[in-house]
């Protein structure tokens, strides 16, 4: 090789540059911050499924519990018949509502129904002051976990067919 090649060579080494350790250490800097952004991310996730289970079995008691009450018939019997689960009837409950603790896949609720009395059959006809209309409202809290979920409620209203004008 002459010199004149052996100057070029150097040359063009001399203008070859890499990464200093400096900006290699901000690269990965960034990198860190990208990644704790993502791991929080999963976490947030991870939660708000163990959120959403929570509420959908939750839902499930309330559903299944509303349905019971549903197969009741309203009628003259059960309307006065005190409220328990499974054999129980539609009699209004304490203000504070029936408490009960249920286990649904291995947790545990609480379920608190309430059934109030809204109508009544006026006085001087067949049936007077008996209910006619009933608010029921079923509550159900998940026990025991600290979950961002509080509480899921369903309320529905029942009514007889009693005849008249009132």
């Amino acid at each position: 090789m002459d010199r004149s090649s052996k100057r070029n060579a150097k040359r063009m080494r001399s203008s070859e540059h890499g990464f200093t350790l400096m900006e290699t250490a901000i690269a990965l800097v960034m990198m860190f911050v990208v990644s704790l952004g993502a791991a929080s991310l999963f976490a947030y996730a991870s939660n708000a499924n163990a959120n959403a289970d929570d509420r959908e079995l939750a839902m499930a008691i309330a559903q299944k519990r509303l349905e019971w009450l549903r197969t009741i018939p309203f009628t003259t019997v059960t309307r006065s018949v005190a409220f328990a689960y499974p054999n129980g009837g539609l009699a209004a409950t304490s203000p504070g509502g029936a408490v009960e603790t249920v286990t649904n896949a291995g947790r545990s609720y609480q379920v608190i129904t309430t059934i109030t009395d809204d109508n009544f059959v006026p006085l001087g006809n067949p049936d007077a002051g008996a209910c006619t209309l009933k608010t029921i409202k079923i509550t159900v809290t998940p026990l025991g976990t600290a979950s961002a979920f509080r509480s899921f409620s369903v309320t529905t209203q029942r009514s007889t067919q009693v005849t008249g004008n009132y």
